[in-house]
């Protein structure tokens, strides 16, 4: 009687936690590509590079060659949580510590550049989302979450084709994989007694779609949108509650969210060039969040509204062989404080990058970018505490290295 007790709090505890790991516009926006130095403005417009294929797979056309181009990244986050109000009337506990995972992310893109001037082909294999936490044991939201892992890649074949001198079309099928590993604290509903512990794990694969247009108006300028279709993977898996003996299997249907980008490239004279993105993420799908233990399940409310995504750049040929970047972006609260988790504290965000390039030969191109991401203060208000992230930043470091033959 007692393991069905902790078993149905266990559910419960997670229904709280779970959801919010794909809310929030987890789309990563730099990958260790050459973009992440600009913060990815006008990358949907094309970034002359293999990577290309997942800003916009239209933007393909524009390499004469084929080209190979790996990728990697590190982001390390820091959150770190301030209580506020009467500490005493909630669990107790303390603020968690500084929750940063170190996280690698990265790419490797393949465009085969044919003979003809009307398709290229392409393929890619990338990390899309990836964030981990991890509070102290004993802290203030330890019933929301401890550790919460969540990671997303896709494998892409992808295809351009020129349908006039200034208009091109394309489209890449993606094989995504998706693992999501929470653990957080269970109460224990008889007195006297220590919490138990709950871990859950789940994996899902599926398909999903990117298209776009390109549009060049002339040498100097291009137009480029890029469309991305939702994720829905199911996290089957079992939740554990350690100590008692017990599993239980779980199915919780999440949403990574459609979007839509509007990138413009402007090359100004021989060395200066200027980029600009609109966007539009659909995270309002988030209303809901139905998850489902053996017979029965729930729907958790957690009113998300959709955001808006705006980033502006620049690329300066410093000489024949240096290519400098820089830009900034920036995308609007997807969540008010009373439906925020803290497994994953988003709020508005701003990113920063510079970065630059080096062509070492006529067939290997270096590069990489440092990537700064303020995520604002995240305010949570639960019913068993409140507070604000005094810290909610990401640190990403990213290289990269292409290949043309």
């Amino acid at each position: 009687m007692q393991s069905t007790s902790f078993a149905r709090l266990a559910v419960v505890a997670c229904l709280l936690a779970a959801p919010a790991a794909q809310s929030g516009g987890l789309w990563l926006n730099e990958y260790g590509d050459t973009a992440g130095g600009r913060a990815s403005a006008g990358a949907a417009a094309g970034v002359d590079d293999a990577s290309t294929l997942l800003h916009n797979p239209a933007s393909a056309i524009r390499l004469d060659s084929s080209e190979l181009l790996v990728s990697a990244a590190l982001l390390q986050p820091a959150f770190e949580f301030q209580q506020q109000g009467d500490a005493t009337l909630g669990p107790g506990g303390g603020n968690g510590g500084d929750a940063g995972v170190l996280s690698p992310s990265g790419g490797l893109f393949y465009v085969h550049g044919n003979n003809s001037d009307n398709w290229r082909a392409g393929i890619y294999f990338s990390g899309l989302a990836g964030v981990g936490l991890d509070y102290d044991d004993n802290w203030v939201g330890r019933y929301q979450t401890i550790e919460s892992s969540l990671l997303i890649a896709t494998l892409a074949p992808t295809l351009s084709w020129r349908f006039t001198d200034r208009l091109t079309f394309g489209a890449s099928l993606q094989w995504y994989m998706a693992e999501l590993d929470l653990s957080l604290r269970i109460p224990n509903p008889l007195p006297n007694r220590p919490d138990g512990e709950g871990t859950l794990d789940g994996t899902d694969n599926g398909f999903g779609f990117t298209a776009g247009a390109l549009y060049e108006l002339s040498e100097q300028t291009r137009l480029g949108l890029s469309y991305q279709s939702e994720l829905n993977p199911d996290f089957g898996g079992q939740l554990a509650l350690k100590g008692l003996g017990v599993d239980v299997v779980t199915n919780t249907d999440l949403t990574m969210a459609q979007n839509v980008r509007l990138g413009l490239h402007h090359r100004l004279n021989e060395r200066l060039a200027l980029d600009l993105t609109l966007g539009w993420d659909d995270w309002s799908e988030l209303d809901e969040v139905f998850v489902a233990v053996a017979s029965t399940g729930a729907s958790l409310e957690k009113n998300s509204r959709d955001t808006t995504h705006v980033a502006i750049g620049m690329e300066y040929q410093f000489n024949p062989r240096w290519l400098v970047t820089a830009g900034v972006s920036y995308d609007t609260n997807p969540m008010d404080a009373d439906f925020r988790t803290a497994d994953m504290p988003l709020d508005r965000q701003i990113h920063v990058g510079v970065g630059g390039e080096y062509q070492l030969s006529d067939a290997l191109t270096l590069g990489g970018y440092f990537n700064y991401a303020d995520l604002g203060n995240a305010r949570i208000s639960a019913a068993q505490f409140e507070g604000e992230y005094e810290k909610a930043v990401i640190y990403q470091l990213g290289m990269n290295a292409r290949w043309h033959f």
